[in-house]
């Protein structure tokens, strides 16, 4: 039995192993099968990447090929305008040779809308060839730089707004309506008058007057009505003579002329020494013909046009109104913000609009702080039932919160925040107003609570806001935002609607006036928290005072002040004899052609005039609280009566003044500036048409109109130069009060005068302070007007025996000497 079941068990075994053999010859077989099935895939896979492989090499040399074809034809067109500018001498020869480059260009415009329309296709099917969008970029730019040499600026608008955007950005949402046409005359000749002695402002514009209103449209306004002639100066050129039209009462929208501008790129562009020289003729043409103020103000409001204004005269006072982080700008350039930090370094003023820029430009130099503000008219008088704008429509449902938006959509805005914040909230209505200058905010459109409107108008912003429960400031926190005091929260509290913003530093002075999250969930919440205050009254006219207090008119007023801003300045005029016309003459330049320097205090001190000259001398002080007369009784010479003068005086600046002369606006504050600038200096003079020594130059003029303007020229180019000098002549000589308390006035050991200049200058030079001679500042001298009324033997008597006095305390005299040449300017150089 026990055999039979072994037999029966190996039989089993047997068999088990022969099914075994057979499964695993079967698997064997299937490995075998599934291996050569992998081969092939692999195979054809290789097959699939070498074919894909050779197609994407073949895109890219034909790509290539393409790129390297459109370079070629934009150098080629790009040296045919170059060459053919310098040949536009006439208005007609510029229009035929414009045809002909236009003609070249169509092909160019061809391919791009050609690459345009590929490039849409294939997005749209999501194929892999986004090469070709660095391409149209590229063309875009460079087909811009060409196009702008050649056309003018309403043109070239006109074309760009009918090519597609880069981006895919309709252009209904790029760009803000072209303006109604304007009636701008041809010149200025329509430009009235200067009313009054407050000074001409002319603004260096960052926008053109017709865009989007923003702070220097409204500080330029607010400045006109405090009575000063303000001239806004688009970037903008204009073929011919230039033009002008008036905006508001005092306030002309200028276009200065395209003549040998026509190439220059606005913002990023670096003028040659010829378009440098072509814009300052202009900018004197506008001023000439407009009869600007003697001493006028310019206000730059981004760095392109220092390129340009630092070479004008003194007479033109520069603020820079400093309105932007610009580093934060994707396409500022390196060059401009190292133009920016000159500017910062040598402009007479700098305002700044945020507290950001105040801490990051206050250690480099004196700021002040001028933030944005309210549109009082425009906005808080603005009616609580104004109706709807057209356009907007009706609430698209009972129950939703109406969220607004006004203004730029750009890379700094936080589209994120917004996708989320509408996704999760369909009970939101947002409405998104302003031009799309960036790509990822076009993903809001898609959205169904969301409608995007495009630029709108300026006249309809009150009243969008006005439909709106809440309004939000959504943007991320880059530099460039941290830096900017936002306008739109001003204009929402103006409207009395609550504001719901991401954290922005310039709002934490608000306080709980607006609500704050940086998160999507959180940025929701605070919108349904401030919904329901939108009909809250108290809340309403707590923001509409926030805004009362911050309108525009106490900016411009603060930016007014700063800009008027100087040190007082005591002028000591010494009167001898009875020709008091030069002594008026010499007032009159100071006081009596408008301002020429706005603290200033006139001391006219009388070395013992008669009775009938004091008459004269009293009866023209007494009209003008800013003279001083003193009245020696007896002549005390040259150095007394001017130190009777000074002691009398009470400015931080000293200017010895001689009754002989007449001074060039700007001189004063030239020399000012000089001093404040320059701690090495103790002493400084102008140039003058004649002296004995450095400061004398070649200048020709017929009568004291004429002698302003060529003092201006003489200036022009050497803004902010001086040259170290052994003497001053104190004809006209500044000091700073403070070092003349320190090493005493004029010595008197000289009598009558002659040395007291040499001897005052040793003692300035020996307290290791240097004599300047300001290439920026001129000062018409007749010379000697009191000592060529002594007899020739008792002059040299005099100048004899004043020599060995200076000599027995200084050493041997050096005669003065003339220079032969003057430093070039940076006109020159530009």
């Amino acid at each position: 039995q026990r055999d039979e079941i072994a037999a029966d068990a190996a039989q089993r075994i047997a068999v088990a192993e022969a099914q075994r053999d057979e499964i695993a010859a079967d698997a064997a077989r299937r490995i075998a099968a599934t291996e050569a099935q992998r081969d092939e895939i692999a195979a054809d896979a290789a097959r699939r990447i070498a074919a894909t492989e050779a197609q994407r090499d073949e895109m890219a040399a034909d790509a290539a090929q393409r790129i390297a074809a459109a370079e070629a034809q934009r150098d080629e067109i790009a040296q045919e305008a170059a060459a053919r500018q310098e040949e536009f001498a006439e208005v007609s020869f510029v229009a035929n040779q414009r045809l002909q480059e236009i003609g070249t260009l169509k092909n160019e415009l061809a391919h791009m809308r050609a690459h345009i329309e590929l490039t849409d296709r294939t997005y749209s099917e999501r194929k892999p060839v986004t090469i070709l969008k660095p391409i149209y970029w590229r063309l875009y730019r460079r087909g811009g730089r060409i196009l702008r040499a050649i056309l003018p600026a309403p043109a070239l608008e006109r074309l760009k707004r009918r090519l597609p955007v880069p981006g895919g950005i309709p252009r209904a949402l790029a760009f803000a309506p072209l303006p109604s046409a304007t009636i701008a005359s041809d010149g200025y000749a329509a430009i009235p008058a200067r009313r009054g002695e407050k000074p001409d402002i002319f603004v260096l514009s960052i926008i053109s007057w017709d865009f989007r209103v923003q702070r220097p449209q409204h500080l330029a306004l607010q400045m006109a009505a405090e009575g000063h002639r303000v001239f806004y100066i688009d970037m903008e050129r204009e073929m011919g003579a230039g033009s002008a039209r008036e905006v508001a009462p005092n306030l002309h929208v200028i276009r200065l002329p395209a003549q040998g501008m026509r190439s220059l790129a606005a913002y990023s562009g670096i003028p040659s020494p010829a378009q440098v020289s072509a814009w300052v003729r202009h900018f004197h043409a506008l001023a000439d013909a407009v009869s600007a103020s003697p001493v006028a103000h310019v206000v730059i409001e981004h760095p392109y046009w220092w390129h340009l204004a630092r070479h004008l005269s003194p007479e033109y006072q520069i603020t820079f109104d400093c309105m932007d982080d610009i580093s934060g700008f994707s396409n500022t350039e390196s060059h401009v913000l190292e133009t920016e930090i000159d500017m910062i370094g040598k402009a007479d003023k700098m305002a700044v609009s945020s507290q950001y820029l105040y801490d990051k430009f206050g250690a480099i130099r004196d700021v002040v702080m001028v933030r944005n503000g309210t549109d009082v008219s425009h906005f808080v008088d603005c009616p609580e039932d104004i109706p709807a704008p057209a356009w907007l429509g009706e609430r698209k449902a009972k129950g939703t919160i109406r969220v607004g938006y006004v203004g730029a959509i750009a890379e700094w805005f936080d589209t994120d925040l917004i996708e989320q914040v509408a996704c999760e909230n369909p009970d939101f209505e947002i409405h998104l107003c302003g031009a799309v200058t960036a790509e990822q905010p076009m993903r809001l459109a898609s959205i169904a609570n969301v409608t995007m409107h495009g630029e709108i108008p300026y006249r309809d912003v009150p009243a969008f806001h006005k439909q709106m429960d809440v309004l939000i400031i959504p943007f991320q926190l880059l530099p460039i935002i941290k830096a900017c005091d936002p306008v739109k929260f001003y204009e929402y509290s103006a409207v009395m609607r609550p504001t719901v913003s991401t954290s922005l530093p310039e709002l934490d002075r608000a306080g709980d006036l607006v609500f704050r999250s940086d998160d999507p969930a959180g940025f929701a919440t605070q919108i349904r928290r401030a919904a329901p205050l939108a009909q809250d009254s108290g809340f309403g006219h707590r923001l509409r005072q926030y805004a009362l207090d911050n309108a525009w008119s106490f900016r411009a007023h603060d930016m007014l002040k700063e800009m008027q801003r100087e040190p007082k300045l005591s002028v000591i005029v010494l009167h001898y004899g009875t020709d008091t016309d030069m002594t008026l003459a010499a007032l009159h330049a100071m006081l009596g052609r408008g301002q020429v320097y706005p603290n200033l205090e006139v001391v006219l001190v009388d070395n013992g005039s008669s009775a009938e000259v004091l008459d004269v001398l009293r009866a023209y002080t007494a009209a003008d609280p800013r003279i001083i007369l003193i009245e020696n009784g007896e002549n005390l010479g040259f150095a007394k009566g001017n130190n009777r003068g000074i002691e009398a005086a009470t400015g931080e600046f000293i200017l010895l003044l001689n009754n002989d002369t007449f001074i060039a606006p700007g001189a004063m504050l030239a020399m000012v500036r000089h001093l404040q600038r320059n701690p090495e200096i103790g002493i400084v003079g102008p140039m003058t048409n004649n002296i004995g020594n450095e400061a004398r130059v070649e200048i020709g003029y017929a009568d004291m109109e004429a002698m302003v303007r060529a003092a201006r020229d003489l200036a022009t180019g050497y803004r902010g130069q001086w040259n170290p000098v052994a003497v001053c002549a104190y004809f006209c000589a500044m000091f700073r009060r403070a070092d003349l308390d320190r090493l005493g006035l004029l010595p008197e050991i000289y009598g009558r005068g002659m040395f007291e200049d040499d001897d005052h200058c040793a003692t300035f030079r020996a307290a290791g302070l240097q004599m300047a001679l300001a290439e920026d500042a001129f000062c018409h001298h007749h010379l000697s007007a009191t000592f060529d009324k002594l007899p020739t033997d008792e002059k040299q008597t005099l100048f004899a025996n004043n020599r060995a006095i200076f000599e027995e305390r200084w050493g041997r005299w050096v005669p003065h000497v003339y220079r032969d040449n003057r430093p070039p300017a940076t006109l020159s150089k530009a």
